[in-house]
């Protein structure tokens, strides 16, 4: 890295990030409104979930490619990705124009993942190692503040300022801020050719990140913990709207107040897992995230709408808290040259939990009409994870492990 000030690097990181996450959050909630509009189907807007969350299964082919080009590139790219692929919802103009929303929202799905994988990989070139636990905690706040405004602000374009035009001219303009933001950071340190592993099959690659994840104490025991939190996470989200119309005698328009109390504790959530990163207290944090997360679905069973909002925004904090610490980690255990791989492969298993989760809720919803039985299984499912994320770590054990080790002395 240059000798140049790497606060302003930071500032620019962490807002460009935060540009792409304001468009994306803005106009997710919309084009799922615009569909059910379009089709009258609450089934075809679903599918517009499944179809953005399909590309998960390419992660590990995005983290090859994040560790081969140069990452800013890379990230600039995806902004420019982003602000076309949006841009080709103007083209839809009624219901037999549906599978263009579709094939946006599977590329959407794909610059997302770029997005995430180049940003976390990208980090440590911008700011020095011990900076990174309070960077990664500014931007999980920052991201977390966005949430909270993005999608009533999606919304309020979308119905008062002349339908879906007006949310892509938003979208895009935050894709251009983005890459506005990230051009002061050309010049970061470029690695060299020798520095980036050699090209790998599609399996070779998972292995690599699975053993990357499994022999480091440290990223083993938070990539655990993050897949019990967002599996929990998507239970949750499967139940939402009974949840709230049955359990709390609330309209459905609460989940608007339950989505901001859960953003506002994840601005708060930001500083505390800067602190916990900062003392290398990786497993308290992942024993507090899975507590927060049992705490939440006890208080979502108490049927009072003011605990329910309390446990939400705990459950906003833990997460929050818990991804400052992961991102920490990974990027302070893992050599550089490899982070894409091991940012791709814990992504790619905590997205593929929520799936499932999200799968089980719905089934059982569907089957049995209630939802008590899956918040008491999403208390209950915290044990066996807390017992493990105990036992499966090795205070002592700080180094890459042995069998990542060729993975990152390899050249091209």
């Amino acid at each position: 890295m240059s000798g140049r000030p790497s606060a302003v690097a930071a500032m620019c990181f962490i807002g460009a990030r935060a540009c792409s996450v304001l468009g994306s959050m803005a106009s997710a909630l919309v084009v799922l409104v615009w569909v059910r509009e379009m089709t009258g189907k609450d089934s075809a807007a679903a599918l517009s979930m499944l179809v953005f969350a399909l590309p998960t299964l390419a992660y590990p082919l995005i983290g090859q490619l994040v560790d081969r080009v140069d990452r800013l590139v890379v990230l600039i790219a995806s902004q420019v990705l982003g602000a076309g692929l949006i841009s080709c919802l103007a083209f839809v103009h009624d219901a037999s124009d549906v599978w263009l929303v579709y094939a946006v929202q599977l590329g959407q799905g794909i610059n997302l993942g770029l997005i995430s994988i180049a940003g976390d990989a990208l980090l440590p070139q911008a700011a020095p190692r011990d900076r990174l636990p309070a960077l990664n905690g500014w931007l999980q706040s920052a991201l977390s503040a966005v949430r909270i405004v993005s999608p009533g602000l999606g919304v309020m374009v979308f119905t008062a300022w002349g339908g879906i035009g007006s949310v892509i001219l938003l979208d895009v303009a935050t894709y251009a801020a983005g890459i506005v933001l990230l051009l002061p950071l050309v010049w970061l340190r470029r690695r060299s050719a020798e520095e980036r592993p050699q090209r790998e099959s599609y399996l070779a690659t998972v292995r690599s990140g699975a053993r990357l994840i499994t022999g480091n104490g440290d990223v083993r025991v938070i990539a655990l913990s993050a897949v019990g939190c967002i599996m929990i996470a998507g239970l949750i989200s499967s139940i939402w709207y009974a949840v709230i119309t049955s359990g709390l005698g609330m309209s459905a328009d609460f989940a608007g107040a339950l989505a901001t109390a859960q953003a506002a504790g994840g601005v708060l959530g930001g500083p505390v897992g800067s602190r916990l990163a900062r003392a290398g207290r990786t497993r308290l944090a992942a024993l507090l995230a899975l507590a927060a997360f049992a705490a939440t679905g006890l208080m979502l069973l108490s049927g009072s709408p003011v605990l329910a909002t309390a446990g939400i925004g705990l459950a906003g904090v833990g997460a929050t808290m818990l991804m400052v610490v992961y991102a920490t980690v990974i990027q302070t255990s893992v050599p550089e040259n490899v982070l894409g791989r091991a940012f791709a492969a814990v992504d790619a298993i905590i997205n593929m939990a929520q799936v499932t989760g999200l799968a089980i809720g719905t089934l059982w919803l569907a089957s049995a009409g209630t939802f008590e039985p899956v918040l008491l299984g999403s208390v209950v499912l915290v044990v066996p994870i807390a017992v493990a994320v105990w036992r499966g770590y090795d205070a002592g054990e700080r180094r890459l492990p042995e069998a990542a080790q060729p993975i990152a002395r390899r050249k091209v």
